[in-house]
């Protein structure tokens, strides 16, 4: 326990403590510390019951706000016609996909989405571009922006040659765009672009206004949140919900 949770704290116990104490016409602040101290000592659930409500409040806050921008963003996130698209583009099964091409985690969880896929026509996978774990990152996310923008049939197979990489260096990516077919000079020139930039820069603004703070992390229509990687069977049951 920290000193920062007291001040956050201090309005449950006081009211918890107040309701037990005798009425009095007034209490002094080195009243007030002495009673929290020695009723704390004397029945520490008290504080564990106001940890748990404080969290279970936070969560609520943040389940409401998470909600809120859902709605507000949802054309941004479901409807921007300069995200990369995995999958089949006119799909009736939409889900939003935050990844970093250096985060281990979204490399899993690409596994996953390239099987579903296969077994799933209808899926589409909105591919918003993150670069928030380095400057090589952060190129990496801007040449695959370049692509969806300017090449946008060929993203796919871009997205997959940079996911396929263990670590993907900015040194590299000339060579990883030439492999995939594509013209690596002009999509390296095309991703300085300022639209490039503003392009990042707005899917880092979702990533945050929906509380987000780590990848891979999926966001359907209906408000389905999946922080973090799900293998096939976990996400095939996802998936049973959304077509029932």
């Amino acid at each position: 326990m920290t000193v920062k949770f007291l001040p956050a704290l201090m309005p449950v116990l006081a009211l918890g403590l107040f309701s037990a104490a005798p009425a009095q016409a007034e209490m002094s602040r080195e009243e007030f510390q002495k009673l929290v101290r020695e009723t704390l000592l004397e029945q520490p659930e008290i504080l564990r019951e106001a940890i748990i409500k404080l969290e279970e409040k936070d969560q609520l806050a943040s389940q409401a706000e998470f909600s809120k921008q859902l709605k507000e963003q949802s054309e941004q996130l479901f409807a921007n016609k300069t995200d990369g698209i995995m999958g089949n583009p006119n799909g009736k099964l939409e889900v939003v996909y935050f990844t970093d091409y250096n985060c281990p985690y979204c490399h899993r969880m690409n596994e996953t989405l390239l099987t579903m896929i296969k077994e799933e026509p209808q899926l589409k996978v909105i591919v918003k571009d993150l670069g928030i774990l380095g400057p090589d990152s952060v190129q990496a996310a801007r040449l695959a922006l370049a692509v969806a923008m300017e090449s946008p049939r060929q993203y796919a197979e871009l997205h997959q040659a940079l996911m396929n990489q263990k670590k993907v260096s900015t040194a590299a990516l000339a060579s990883i765009a030439d492999k995939a077919g594509l013209d690596s000079k002009a999509l390296l020139s095309a991703a300085e672009d300022k639209k490039v930039s503003d392009k990042l820069n707005q899917n880092l603004s979702l990533f945050r206004s929906l509380g987000l703070n780590g990848t891979p992390a999926l966001v359907f229509p209906d408000g389905t949140l999946i922080p973090g990687a799900v293998d096939v069977a976990g996400f095939k049951d996802i998936l049973k919900d959304k077509k029932s």
